[in-house]
């Protein structure tokens, strides 16, 4: 890999950090007292659910109901009373569903986001608990914000900030699954530094699952430094180190008569095999992940407000024997086309920032002005070659069984070795320039009544391909290097309008790009886009302790990829698709006592394929993995009526109706055909569809604080999956069955 010259984009923030530094430790000691970054939200600590601000989607603190588009945020103490040891479902949030921790990957309005942010900085999979302080989803294309993004939107997990008082706290838990969780946070100033604090996170978790031989281990420490460099300016420095190892469960494959009609070859999920193994004890698929964030942030006067950042990152994935069969043959009782392989995935990215906000008024304060300006530049490599056996091996029973019977599995599968791992499969290397900058200028005015918003993002993009693979079996081939250039303006414009002093319209219009490798490879010369239009009403009751968002929206997506036949035989694939999405959505937090609150999200999204060049059977359908209706109600309760100290807090999650593969296995008609090269059916399984489920939640906790005591202990047991739903989630994966967990927790 290339980790020096990702490494090097990062290096005009840090030499602007320096610069900055310097500046800043001059500053006289007359400024007034400590005043909260413009691009920093406090962290939580009322131990509700409840977020009133967001900085996702304007770079800068912003209350939500001010919005001109959908945020939602999830806390963590959310995160904490629903014992979620691993970060996968977010389920509590309307149209937010089939989150992958490790590949970084959420279905968001029906379409997939495929990286995420940490803080602002773009991120690739796995994410802990045990730092996250909380976790904002903007909707829809509005995230074109941070650049390239599909229309889904983008997940920003935000981290745990140092703090100016000690405090630490201890938590360990263990349960169901083979389930062993701890937690260790410490906080405070750093005692031999003068106006520096620090934040300390180190977690560990692991569990098993029903299929034998599966597990999840993975080991978190992060640390972030502050130091205050004056009332108005600091600099911070957040490492993070992530490694996560699994034996991973595979999805349920389809069950498939290999002598139907073509039509018919696919006639359902071989539920009956939910719990097997594929791939057996000798199956790895490990993650790991360090990086690095560097923020400066100043107010430099009462107008004009400063942050210059840099991150970078290093990330390792390797897999061996892990590939998973669609296909389980119920004639033969085997699962089908399994290959041994071995494959690393090598990916350094960085990238420098600098935002500048001017905060001002005009008019003798009748006009309430934001502008902010982001100039950035990010750099992205990846390098991932795989290895297989070559076909005299991989069909050679006596080494391994690529048709593995499910009566009596055989397991075996040769040691990685170069002399018998010998098919170069693929050596890819890519690599992504970004150029951006953001301009926005929000406007407050009728007495703070309407606020009004237009921005634009302009990206210039280059993505630079080669196929090492293809090169090795073709020196003279000229294809193995691709050159894709786009440049992009990301316009949006918003407005939000007070009706009433507790009622709020708003609207919004944002378009979204996203180029990828694929595209790169096949010499495509435009990025898919999107537009998309939010409109609706937030509300906030009873000094803001009930809010709701109850709105619409509608994204049009065009120039999808799409992969052709055409007449004379020749596959091609071309930007011809196109998809809609329209729904409806309704989210809540409401802080009904000091003692209740309660969270909740319904979403409706109606998804479907307009065009798909030539397959004209895909049009229509929905896409795949895609429940049309989810929803989550949550609640915590205080019962200090009962006993100081006891709470109880419940949750139900219903996930619709899905089709898994709705646009996957169509046939394309023949030669002999008129209409050779266009799919005009399919092999069954883009009608198969999983039922919806619903999941309930429980947990109890009490805590205790001695007098004269410094320390506080907590004991939680919860219960997940209460009523022992047997269900099959969007990814066709068994879900977890009934399962009780215990934890402990001491504060200091």
């Amino acid at each position: 890999m290339h980790p020096a010259r990702s490494l090097r984009s990062a290096a005009l923030s840090l030499a602007s950090l320096a610069l900055g530094s310097l500046a800043s430790a001059q500053a006289t000691k007359s400024e007034q007292a400590i005043m909260l970054s413009e691009f920093t939200v406090a962290e939580g600590a009322d131990g509700s659910y409840v977020a009133s601000e967001s900085i996702t989607g304007t770079r800068v603190r912003t209350p939500i109901k001010d919005l001109t588009f959908t945020v939602n945020v999830i806390t963590s103490e959310f995160l904490q009373d629903f014992a979620y040891f691993e970060i996968n479902d977010l389920g509590y949030t309307s149209s937010v569903n089939n989150f992958d921790n490790g590949g970084g990957n959420v279905n968001i309005r029906g379409y997939g986001a495929t990286s995420y942010l940490r803080n602002g900085f773009l991120r690739l999979g796995l994410v802990d608990r045990v730092n996250v302080d909380r976790i904002e989803v903007i909707k829809g294309p509005a995230a074109a914000i941070y650049g390239m993004t599909t229309p889904a939107g983008m997940l920003n997990i935000i981290t745990k900030r140092p703090k100016d008082r000690p405090a630490q706290s201890f938590s360990i838990a263990a349960g169901s699954y083979g389930t062993t969780r701890a937690d260790f946070n410490a906080a405070g100033p750093v005692g031999f530094l003068g106006n520096t604090n620090y934040a300390f996170s180190a977690g560990f978790h692991e569990r098993n699952y029903d299929t034998p031989w599966a597990m999840t281990r993975s080991k978190t420490g992060s640390l972030a430094v502050q130091h205050k460099f004056s009332p108005r300016s600091s600099v911070l420095v957040e490492l993070e180190w992530i490694a996560r190892r699994t034996n991973p469960i595979g999805a349920i494959p389809f069950r498939s008569v290999s002598n139907a009609p073509a039509t018919a070859r696919i006639q359902g999920l071989a539920t009956e095999l939910k719990n097997f193994s594929q791939n057996g004890p000798n199956s790895e698929q490990n993650r790991d992940v360090a990086s690095v964030n560097i923020i400066y942030e100043s107010r430099l006067s009462d107008v004009w407000s400063l942050r210059v950042g840099g991150a970078a990152f290093h990330r390792h994935s390797l897999a061996f024997n892990n590939g998973n069969s669609t296909t389980f043959d119920v004639l033969t009782r085997r699962i089908t086309g399994r290959t041994a392989s071995k494959a690393w995935i090598g990916e350094d990215g960085a990238a420098g920032q600098i935002d500048v906000l001017a905060h001002y008024k005009l008019f003798g304060g009748r006009l309430d002005n934001k502008t902010i300006f982001t100039a950035d530049h990010s750099q992205y490599w990846k390098y991932n070659p795989t290895k297989q056996v070559p076909a005299t091996v991989n069909n050679n029973v006596n080494f391994f069984s690529a048709n593995l019977s499910v009566d009596n599995p055989d397991y075996r599968v040769p040691a990685f070795a170069a002399d018998v791992y010998t098919n170069l499969n693929r050596k890819l290397v890519s690599r992504v320039d970004v150029n951006g900058g953001f301009l926005r200028q929000q406007i407050t005015t009728l007495n703070n009544r309407l606020i009004a918003v237009a921005g634009t993002r302009v990206d210039n993009v280059t993505f630079n391909f080669w196929d090492k693979a293809a090169a090795a079996a073709n020196p003279a081939s000229l294809t193995t290097i691709n050159h894709f250039h786009d440049f992009q303006f990301s316009p949006m414009v918003g407005v939000n309008y007070k009706l009433t002093r507790e009622i709020a319209f708003y609207a919004n219009r944002s378009n979204s790009f996203s180029p990828n490798a694929q595209r790169a490879t096949a010499g495509l010369n435009a990025s898919e886009s999107a537009r998309g239009w939010d409109y609706g009403f937030k509300t906030g009751f009873f000094d803001d302790k009930l809010q709701f968002t109850l709105g619409g929206y509608y994204i049009d997506r065009t120039g999808v990829t799409a992969t052709e036949v055409l007449p004379n035989g020749t596959t091609v694939t071309t930007s011809a698709g196109n998809q809609n999405a329209r729904g409806i959505e309704l989210d809540f937090t409401w802080r009904a006592t000091s003692d209740l609150t309660l969270l909740g999200g319904y979403g409706y999204v109606d998804a479907r394929v307009v065009s798909n060049g030539r397959d004209l059977d895909s049009v229509g359908r929905r896409p795949s993995r895609l429940p049309a209706v989810t929803y989550g109600l949550a609640l915590k309760y205080n019962l200090a009526a009962v006993a100081k100290g006891l709470a109880f807090n419940a949750g139900v999650q219903f996930t619709g109706q899905t089709f898994p593969d709705s646009t996957a296995g169509g046939i394309n008609e023949p030669a002999s055909s008129p209409n050779r090269g266009f799919t005009l059916s399919h092999d069954g399984r883009r009608t198969l569809s999983l039922p919806s489920y619903t999941v309930v939640d429980l947990g109890l906790s009490y805590r205790l604080r001695p007098a004269d005591s410094k320390f506080s202990h907590s004991v939680r047991l919860n219960v997940k999956n209460l009523a022992d739903a047997d269900y099959i989630d969007t990814g066709k994966k068994a879900g977890d069955r009934r399962a009780f967990y215990v934890s402990y927790t001491v504060n200091h």
